[in-house]
């Protein structure tokens, strides 16, 4: 399992970090994500086997925000 810390654009609220949470446990491989709204940062636990950083950028991207590695 790899850990990768995701700075998030975009949210304005919790509501939003619960979007981005659930953008990346719909992902196959994603073990955990913990969205924090407050710190505009989404902490990833994955399989590197099964997914890439670069899919859980666009996943985070395709739920209307950016997402750039931290």
């Amino acid at each position: 399992m790899k850990k990768q810390r995701l700075q998030i654009q975009g949210m304005h609220c919790v509501g939003c970090a619960m979007t981005v949470d659930g953008a990346l446990e719909d992902l196959p491989g994603v073990k955990s994500a913990s969205t924090s709204y407050a710190r505009q940062t989404a902490e990833v636990e994955y399989d590197e086997q099964k997914v890439t950083e670069a899919q859980l950028i666009a996943a985070v991207e395709q739920a209307g925000y950016k997402a750039v590695p931290a």
